[in-house]
């Protein structure tokens, strides 16, 4: 998902991952899963099995840590602040609603610009990297292709040059 809203003389323009599942609704499953699972080996421990209860306490754990890793993902973002005089890319998770970008980055404008590099595959999306002399950033990583096209707009929408580039033409040659 791109967002863009201009305040002032900036642009503000933040990139988000598409979230099929909210974190309440990610717990019902993994209550519904871990539940059933725990319910089974316990089952099983009271026929004379039990050795299957501490397995179903591990998948739980293993179910638990990989959907709570997974739903963390879809709550990354990527923040471009585009100004007159410089860019800023913050990057991290909940921010800035309930904490800090785990890192951030200072552009001077008038040396920065877009780097488009179209994809190999048709299915592939493209790659967007922000680009000065110091600092290559990739941006919207998570981004399927409609929504990267949609952030190239929205980038070309707050002024910023695009430069486009084609992997294969290095292979043709």
């Amino acid at each position: 998902m791109v967002i863009s809203d201009t305040h002032a003389d900036a642009t503000v323009i933040t990139l988000l991952p598409n979230r099929s599942a909210t974190w309440a609704q990610t717990r019902v499953f993994l209550f519904i899963i871990c539940g059933m699972t725990l319910a089974i080996g316990v089952l099983w421990a009271f026929i004379g099995a039990w050795l299957v209860l501490p397995f179903s306490g591990l998948e739980a754990a293993l179910v638990a840590w990989v959907l709570y890793r997974v739903s963390y993902g879809t709550y990354q973002r990527q923040v471009i602040t585009c100004s007159p005089q410089q860019l800023l890319v913050q990057v991290g998770a909940r921010f800035p609603a309930g904490g800090w970008p785990k890192r951030s980055w200072r552009l001077e404008r008038e040396r920065a610009h877009v780097s488009v590099t179209d994809a190999r595959h048709p299915l592939d999306p493209m790659q967007l990297r922000l680009v000065d002399g110091n600092h290559s950033i990739e941006l919207g990583g998570f981004l399927n292709r409609d929504d990267k096209a949609a952030a190239l707009r929205a980038l070309k929408g707050a002024g910023l040059q695009v430069r486009s580039s084609n992997p294969d033409a290095e292979l043709k040659t």
